[in-house]
């Protein structure tokens, strides 16, 4: 079994923390959310990051990270949104590129999944299995691709549908037998970017698609209010303080709260805030904000925004 994990997406609704980012890379609590996947696989599983060539770099000095891991970047030509070949035609082209010949494990790199993967992947049967989980609301997921299960196989599927009629929502995580890869080779080729939509194939193939429900917690983060949310409920009422962080004793901090290294913060006030390396705030009241590298804020209250890396607001 091999890896593929989709991470070459431009993610333009989280810009300007994505302008020079891929969202994968975004930390999640206290490390890259991508880093909480590669940490759940198995250890000698072969991992393939699927990117674009604006994002190339970032991946592969991640990788030093992991350097007893089996990780591969592979690279489309993409340096923008409008050339994105589509996460569905990157994953066909990374299966006939690499000449994947084995059962797929494959993932939506801007996830956070709670439950073990080694329990996804011993539930699998060689079968197409895709992990699922209640949403509880009919209008929120609206937003997702929607599953209708039956004694734990799927027995129908919508592609965000105007009315669902289920709760339960595909979570970005598949496995695939060998078999399978052909189907997601050909369905490619007029559906480049419609993940849900192969199940819609499999299904209207005859093809059993086992369903693999879980209730730990799920993270798809889409948007800045998504992103906050998932740091929140990670971080829970703590403080994570990385490397060379320096606080004053005169700073009210509260709510969840990272720091990243080397950054300083004297006589503010802060609540549930993410700040990314080399930052320095000064007599700031600043709230729901995630605040990017290398910024510099003085004397400003800020809430509820996201501040471009290199940033200096001073009043």
């Amino acid at each position: 079994m091999k890896s593929i994990i989709l991470a070459g997406g431009f993610a333009t609704r989280l810009w300007p923390l994505t302008e020079n980012k891929a969202k994968p890379l975004l930390h999640l609590k206290d490390k890259p959310m991508i880093s909480h996947i590669v940490e759940g696989l198995p250890e000698t599983m072969e991992i393939i990051i699927s990117t674009n060539a604006a994002f190339e770099g970032d991946f592969k000095e991640w990788m030093k990270h992991f350097p007893d891991r089996k990780i591969t970047v592979f690279v489309e030509d993409a340096k923008n949104d409008e050339g994105k070949k589509g996460a569905l035609a990157a994953t066909a082209m990374v299966i006939e590129e690499k000449e994947i010949e084995e059962d797929l494990l494959l993932i939506a790199g801007d996830n956070y999944f709670g439950f073990r993967m080694d329990d996804f992947i011993n539930a699998f049967q060689s079968r197409p299995m895709l992990a699922a989980y209640d949403i509880g609301g009919l209008e929120e997921a609206k937003k997702f691709g929607v599953v209708i299960a039956k004694e734990g196989k799927v027995s129908g599927f919508q592609e965000k549908p105007e009315h669902p009629k289920s709760t339960l929502v595909s979570t970005g995580c598949y496995l695939f037998p060998q078999k399978n890869l052909k189907d997601i080779i050909e369905y490619s080729k007029e559906h480049n970017d419609n993940l849900g939509g192969v199940f819609e194939h499999l299904l209207q193939k005859g093809e059993e698609i086992d369903v693999f429900s879980f209730d730990e917690k799920w993270f798809d983060i889409g948007s800045f209010d998504a992103y906050l949310r998932a740091n929140q409920e990670l971080i829970g009422n703590d403080v994570i303080r990385e490397d060379g962080v320096n606080i004053t004793i005169d700073n009210k901090l509260s709510g969840s709260i990272f720091i990243g290294k080397n950054s300083t913060i004297t006589n503010s006030t802060l609540e549930n805030v993410i700040m990314m390396p080399h930052c320095h705030i000064e007599n700031c009241v600043i709230r729901n904000c995630v605040i990017d590298e290398n910024c510099n804020l003085k004397g400003i209250d800020l809430t509820h925004q996201m501040l471009r890396q290199g940033s200096r607001i001073e009043r």
